[in-house]
């Protein structure tokens, strides 16, 4: 069954000299242009494909894939703007459509945007939204301390940053957690260090716990056997200096520290540390 707005893996039918013919068993025949599959095909062969609606709604091969999927949050450039909405750039030759009544603001040419791009079955195309949060906390969290999750960079906030997490629920990052570089509309793995009564997600970029403290000493070790056993940062050290080191708060790299000197692995001096 051919399912518009994801990809799908079909067989070749046939070869043509400008193509493929491309099928599913239940929806019948597609057409593949060979400039979309350059290296070639044979009968029998299978091709993934993503799928989409010309605007005579014809179901459309690509090989190409969309930089946001249908049911997914990211951002998209700006194309051309017109009274009845944007066209925006989403990797694949159509530009994808964001009505008018989708936008949430006024939006200009060559800027990019944060949009959550979903099928409409009234239309039967795919489109973007600029209206997010209609499509964010759906459901309640229950997520768990610690937990793996996807983020996305959403906004830049006066104490961090707002974040997408799991493409599902509301998120942040505080600049107190922030030890490497951050932008909007990166992509990063975080770690859940707690759901509030009121669903707010409170994120870090690194594990949480005693995992963290083993896997920093670990790293504070290889770091002093790369430098001759001496490094010149110590827990009198500058936050900035230590998070510059070792991408870690002071708090994170003094129970590192701690621990390695219980362990008799290492010694603590006023301005540096040095393997035993």
């Amino acid at each position: 069954m051919l399912i518009v707005g994801e990809m799908n893996t079909l067989e070749v039918k046939r070869v043509l000299e400008n193509g493929y013919i491309i099928f599913d068993q239940e929806d019948g025949e597609l057409f593949l242009p060979r400039f979309e599959k350059p290296e070639g095909l044979n009968v029998g062969d299978e091709v993934s494909v993503f799928l989409y609606r010309n605007a005579r709604k014809e179901i459309v091969p690509t090989t190409m894939q969309p930089y946001v999927m249908p049911g997914e949050f990211g951002f998209l450039a700006v194309d051309e703007i017109s009274n009845a909405g944007a066209l925006l750039d989403w990797g694949l030759t159509r530009q994808l459509f964001m009505p008018s009544r989708e936008m949430k603001m006024k939006m200009y040419q060559d800027r990019e945007y944060l949009v959550y791009v979903y099928y409409d079955a009234v239309t039967q195309q795919i489109i973007a939204t600029g209206r997010i949060d209609n499509y964010l906390n759906l459901s309640a969290p229950s997520y768990k301390f610690n937990q793996e999750v996807d983020i996305l960079v959403a906004f830049a906030h006066e104490r961090g940053f707002k974040v997408i997490v799991n493409n599902a629920h509301w998120g942040m990052i505080y600049e107190s957690e922030i030890f490497l570089d951050v932008n909007v509309g990166d992509k990063l793995i975080g770690f859940v260090k707690k759901v509030r009564e009121d669903g707010k997600i409170d994120i870090a970029l690194q594990p949480q716990g005693i995992h963290v403290v083993d896997s920093l000493s670990e790293q504070i070790l290889a770091k002093l056997k790369a430098n001759n056993g001496t490094l010149d940062v110590s827990d009198r050290s500058d936050a900035d200096e230590i998070a510059s080191m070792f991408g870690c708060s002071k708090k994170s790299f003094k129970k590192a520290i701690g621990t390695l000197f219980k362990m008799r692995k290492i010694e603590i001096h006023e301005h540096y540390i040095c393997l035993v």
